[in-house]
């Protein structure tokens, strides 16, 4: 047992390091992590490789395609403008003395299929408009980067919950991690709009360039509909796995709640918003999109892979005494998931590298903590996912942009923004240790 927490530390300290001060990327890091956490384990170098093979392609061949279609979904709602489109209706909706829980509830919104870096660059274009009749800029750049923020890190079918529901087994229960993610997202979301209200009234922004984004065209509907359908569909989906009566229609909802064929389905109606003078560009779009999903696909499969070795050691071991004879272990369990999440996000930047790590380092202790429901693993993710939101601060790149985009300095970004996500996180562990109690 003393082995295997040495190895640990040890691997993960090697992770943290290199990737921080060496910048080494992060799927170079988690190899070299598997690499050392195994040799310290006495196992031999074939050894090693063959479980670093079965945990990567394992991992990858549940949400390949769903981080492969994800991404293209998500640059034709940009390139389109449908993500302009749904900002205005909304903050029309909220009206112009609520344009920060707008911006709020819009950040929540299209961080769900839109990575929250481009997500803010897009809908950063909104602040200048609704600053000149008389919101404070700061508390709207602060509150659509937080919000933005809680989805990406809480909700799939973003990477980071997406690829620790594959890591945890729940992947074909997709729908109710979406639902916890969503319930954990309200509460989080409202104490960044609170937060983000409170400390940006203070903050002078200066002016920054904005770059040219596409106008909104389409009507609100068609522009909400290709995000809307795939989490209907998948919501769906899931009933057969908690409605066993349900009889004519379950294969039905089975095929088109699986999360592929769900965001296929919305991939497909988002072609509805591309216009005829855009025709000819849609293509290099999704090369570009595919492009970015590799990269996000070989460091969750070298997440993976760190995983696969782990499991092969026996660490299962460490708590499984304690969790046995512990009333209160399932909460423990919750808290080492946040600790850790929280600790490899503040000390390399990366909120989908975290996640993807933890899950990984924590699959083979949660049959032992009592973690094997559906439910019971969703919240594990909920409680990972605001770990890996404590800290956002200068290693991190979303940072950067907030920064950058808002006119927010960098001393004013670390007493607002990074405030503000230290809250999220801590408000997140909050959540999911009462659901835990609760359900």
């Amino acid at each position: 047992m003393l082995q295997i927490i040495i190895a640990l530390i040890v691997s993960i300290t090697a992770l943290i390091v290199v990737s921080r001060y060496l910048k080494l990327h992060p799927f170079f890091s988690l190899i070299l992590a598997s690499l050392l956490f195994g040799t310290l384990m006495g196992k031999s170098i074939i050894e090693i490789f063959i479980s670093m093979q079965a945990g990567f392609g394992s991992l990858l061949q549940q949400i390949g395609f769903l981080v492969a279609i994800g991404s293209c979904l998500g640059i034709v709602l940009e390139r389109t403008g449908a993500m302009t489109t749904i900002g205005n209706r909304i903050i029309v909706a909220f009206g112009p003395k609520k344009t920060v829980l707008a911006m709020s509830m819009i950040g929540v919104l299209v961080g769900i299929p839109v990575f929250c870096d481009s997500g803010f660059i897009i809908l950063s274009r909104l602040i200048p408009a609704l600053s000149a009749s008389g919101a404070n800029p700061a508390q709207l750049s602060l509150a659509l980067s937080s919000g933005l923020y809680t989805s990406h890190t809480l909700v799939a079918p973003t990477p980071g919950p997406l690829a620790a529901a594959a890591n945890l087994g729940v992947a074909s229960n997709l729908g109710i991690v979406i639902l916890i993610g969503l319930i954990g997202s309200v509460p989080v979301g409202l104490v960044s709009y609170f937060f983000s209200k409170k400390l940006g009234a203070n903050i002078t922004t200066t002016q920054s360039t904005q770059p040219e984004i596409p106008q909104g065209k389409h009507s609100f509907l068609l522009a909400i509909l290709p995000l809307i359908i795939p989490i209907i569909l998948i919501a769906s989906g899931s009933l057969a796995h908690l409605i066993p009566t349900l009889t004519s229609g379950v294969s039905v909802l089975q095929i088109i709640g699986n999360p592929s064929i769900a965001l296929l389905i919305g991939l497909l109606c988002s072609t509805l918003l591309i216009s005829k003078s855009q025709k000819t560009e849609w293509p290099g779009w999704i090369s570009e999109a595919l492009k970015d999903a590799g990269i996000i696909l070989l460091i969750t499969g070298a997440g993976g892979a760190f995983g696969g070795v782990i499991k092969s050691s026996g660490v299962d071991v460490i708590l499984k005494e304690y969790m046995a004879n512990s009333e209160a272990g399932g909460i423990i369990f919750l808290l080492i998931g946040f600790v850790l999440a929280a600790i490899l996000k503040t000390a390399q930047g990366s909120s989908t590298s975290a996640i993807i790590i933890t899950s990984s380092l924590l699959v083979p202790l949660t049959a032992t903590a009592g973690f094997v429901s559906p439910v019971a693993m969703s919240i594990l993710i909920l409680a990972i996912g605001g770990g890996a939101m404590t800290v956002s601060h200068a290693n991190d790149s979303y940072f950067w942009v907030v920064s950058q985009f808002s006119g927010i300095s960098e001393r004013d970004a670390y007493r607002s923004y990074t405030l503000v996500t230290l809250a999220q996180g801590l408000t997140a562990l909050v959540v999911s240790i009462l659901l835990f109690i609760v359900l």
